[in-house]
C-alpha cells in the first residue's frame, strides 16, 4: 500500500508498506541517491510474512517525495525517518538501514531513541564523508550508480548504470543483468524530474563522524558487511562493531557493498534472527518451504 507523510518541514515523502499494520514494524532506509524501490521486492514480502510490517520510503530529493528547497545533513534525513514511522503510527519500529542509510538510521536512534526498537546496519560506517569523497572518483556510497560523464543518448546512460550497479555488487557474485536493468528502469519511472539525489552527497559532506557518539547507544544492533565492499570496506564495518555496545557483526565472503537480489532469503534470515531476539515474541512463522529459507540460509555468510 503506498502513502504519503509529510516531513517536519512539510516535503512530502512516498512510502509503501507491506503485511499487517498490527505487526512489529521494520523501517527500511535505502542509501544515499536512490530511492525506496531499490530495496528488493523479495526481502520486503519475506519479511512481512515472517510476522512484520514492512515499510519502504523515499529519502528527499529521490523517488517520488518532495524535493528540498533549503541545504541539509543526515540529520534532516533521520528526522525524515521519524516522520515516517510517526506518520503510520508504526513506533517502535526495527530499523534497517543500507549504506548512508545505515548512518541515518544511526542518528534516528540517537535523537529518537523510543522510535526504535532494534538496528540491522547493512554496508555501512559511522563516518559517510569518506564515502562521500570516494564517490567522486569511484561508486557513489549508497546504492545508485554514479551518474558520470554525460552520456550520448539514454540507451547509453541506461547501460552505464547497470555497470555501476554491477560495480556495487562485486566480482565475486554472478550479476543478473535482468534483474538490474528492469531495475534501472523502475527507478526512472518512479522518479519525478529533474534529478536532485546528488544532494545527499553533499549531506553526507556535512555530517560529521559518529564513531563517538554511538558509544552511548543502548540499542541491539547486528552488523552485516560484504568483505568485497570497495565503497566502504569491511574495516567500516568492524568500527561499527567496535564502537556499538554489544553489537554483533556478521561478515559476508563475496559480498559487495550491495547483495545480489537472489541473497534475499539469506539477508532476509539474518535480519529476521536479529528481529525475533529483539522482538519479545508473537511474530508469525513463515509457513512451509518459505519458513526452511529463512531458517536454514542457503549461502554461509558466517
Amino acid at each position: 500500500m503506498e502513502r504519503t507523510i509529510a516531513a517536519d518541514d512539510g516535503l512530502l515523502l512516498w512510502a509503501e508498506t507491506f503485511g499487517d499494520r498490527r505487526d512489529p514494524a521494520v523501517l527500511l532506509v535505502m542509501g544515499a541517491t536512490a530511492p525506496g524501490i531499490v530495496w528488493p521486492d523479495e526481502l520486503c514480502r519475506l519479511l512481512a510474512s515472517a510476522g512484520y510490517y514492512v515499510v519502504r520510503y523515499d529519502h528527499r530529493d529521490t523517488g517520488r517525495s518532495g524535493k528540498s528547497s533549503a541545504a541539509y545533513d543526515l540529520s534532516t534525513m533521520a528526522a525524515d525517518a521519524a516522520a515516517v514511522i510517526a506518520g503510520l503510527d508504526a513506533g517502535p519500529a526495527h530499523v534497517v538501514g543500507q549504506s548512508a542509510g545505515g548512518t541515518v538510521s544511526l542518528l534516528l536512534a540517537l535523537g529518537r531513541r523510543g522510535l526504535v526498537r532494534s538496528l540491522v546496519l547493512l554496508s555501512s560506517s559511522p563516518g559517510t564523508d569518506a564515502g562521500a569523497r570516494r564517490s567522486r572518483t569511484g561508486p557513489s556510497d549508497a546504492s545508485e550508480p554514479e551518474a558520470g560523464p554525460p552520456a550520448a543518448g539514454p540507451e547509453e546512460r541506461r547501460a552505464m548504470a547497470v555497470e555501476g550497479w554491477r560495480g556495487l555488487v562485486g566480482a565475486a557474485v554472478p550479476f543478473d543483468r535482468a534483474y538490474w536493468s528492469d531495475l534501472v528502469d523502475r527507478v526512472a519511472e518512479h522518479s519525478s524530474e529533474p534529478d536532485t539525489s546528488a544532494r545527499h552527497l553533499a549531506a553526507m559532506a556535512r555530517t560529521p563522524a559518529l564513531t563517538d557518539r554511538i558509544t552511548a547507544l543502548r540499542v541491539p544492533t547486528l552488523v552485516v558487511h560484504g568483505e568485497q565492499d570497495r565503497v566502504f570496506p569491511v574495516e567500516h564495518g568492524e568500527a561499527l562493531r567496535r564502537a556499538i555496545p554489544d553489537a554483533r557483526l556478521r561478515r559476508i565472503p563475496g559480498m559487495g557493498h550491495i547483495f545480489p537480489p537472489h541473497w534475499s532469503s539469506t539477508i532476509g534470515a539474518l535480519i529476521v534472527g536479529h528481529l525475533r531476539r529483539n522482538s519479545g515474541g508473537g511474530e508469525k512463522r513463515h509457513p512451509g518451504a518459505l519458513a526452511q529459507e529463512i531458517l536454514w540460509p542457503k549461502h554461509d555468510v558466517y
